[in-house]
């Protein structure tokens, strides 16, 4: 994904800057980063858990949540796999293997992008299922499983071909003392790198914003005409919780894409420094918190789930209830 070529433009510029700034900025990083983990972490184990002891209900009987499960398996994966990265180059100031910075690159591109376009996919796939769920039953295998493979199947063929098989120029060396090294080689191709910029940071993001607002549109106009039938607020009724949940993860990753989008149009359109430091400093780590907050915003349509977790908290308090008059 080119959401760090601006960095390996423009890092000379910030570099004046890091020395006096870098190490406190870092710390304050690592910080919000390992406070977000452990909870978020907990949550993550806890809804796999259900997802394998409720799999007929969950997974086999509701289609819907398929797409669901995916999203937080990648999610998971980049705070167990690609985040540590992350914490060996903040916690030193730079990253101290630079053979494995096509590595870390790859991966990081490939993680952030697997949730964003899955999320994409979901946006389209959920309008359906809403307003013309026929077509997705009774078409599974077309309009739902080969659509969720392909997309995944993409993210990771084409930042496999763009991280990994365009070769970088003789003189090109990774960046150890940047984030991600700096990005990758592809960056100073021009053909590569404004497909990727078009192709896989800019269209995803309006797709997700136009499907939503579709799916928002049409749930107006339902309620409006929701007097003349009885099966409008049937349906609205049934679809509430997947509606809500699309919405509040399509929200965050557009919280984390659209001002990729804006600070690419200004970097490219206006001043190649627009914006850096900002990046440096926050938007680079942003998708992580993304990935913190997901498994929370899912459980909005997953009731069983949420039963489980009431349940959970209540077992203390009724332990104490019923211990407490044999005390007194």
């Amino acid at each position: 994904m080119n959401t760090h070529n601006q960095t390996s433009n423009n890092s000379l510029i910030f570099e004046e800057n890091s020395s006096r700034i870098g190490v406190k900025q870092r710390m304050i990083t690592i910080s919000l980063l390992g406070i977000c983990l452990i909870p978020s972490f907990i949550c993550f184990l806890f809804i796999f858990y259900y997802f394998i002891r409720l799999r007929k209900t969950l997974l086999f009987d509701r289609i819907n949540h398929h797409v669901i499960l995916c999203i937080l398996i990648c999610d998971f994966l980049i705070i167990t796999t690609e985040l540590p990265f992350t914490f060996q180059y903040l916690s030193l100031g730079y990253f101290p293997k630079s053979n494995l910075c096509p590595i870390w690159i790859f991966w990081d591109y490939t993680s952030e992008a697997l949730p964003l376009f899955l999320t994409m996919y979901a946006s389209i796939e959920r309008y359906f299922l809403v307003f013309h769920k026929p077509w997705i039953i009774n078409h599974k295998i077309l309009f739902h499983y080969i659509p969720m493979a392909m997309a995944c199947l993409y993210t990771i063929g084409i930042n496999s071909y763009l991280v990994l098989f365009i070769p970088c120029e003789e003189s090109r060396v990774y960046d150890v003392d940047v984030f991600v090294c700096g990005g990758a080689c592809y960056f100073s191709d021009f053909l590569p790198n404004i497909y990727d910029t078009i192709v896989d940071v800019m269209v995803p993001p309006f797709i997700i914003l136009i499907f939503n607002l579709l799916i928002i549109v049409r749930v107006i106009i339902r309620r409006r005409n929701a007097l003349t039938t009885v099966l409008v607020p049937n349906i609205l009724r049934k679809n509430r919780r997947m509606i809500l949940q699309l919405l509040a993860i399509s929200l965050l990753s557009l919280a984390i894409w659209m001002p990729w989008v804006v600070i690419t149009l200004g970097q490219d359109f206006y001043d190649p420094s627009f914006a850096q430091q900002f990046i440096d400093i926050i938007i680079h780590y942003l998708p992580y918190f993304s990935s913190f907050v997901s498994p929370f915003l899912a459980l909005i349509g997953l009731p069983e789930i949420q039963a489980k977790f009431k349940k959970f908290n209540i077992k203390p308090t009724m332990a104490l209830n019923t211990i407490n008059p044999t005390n007194a």
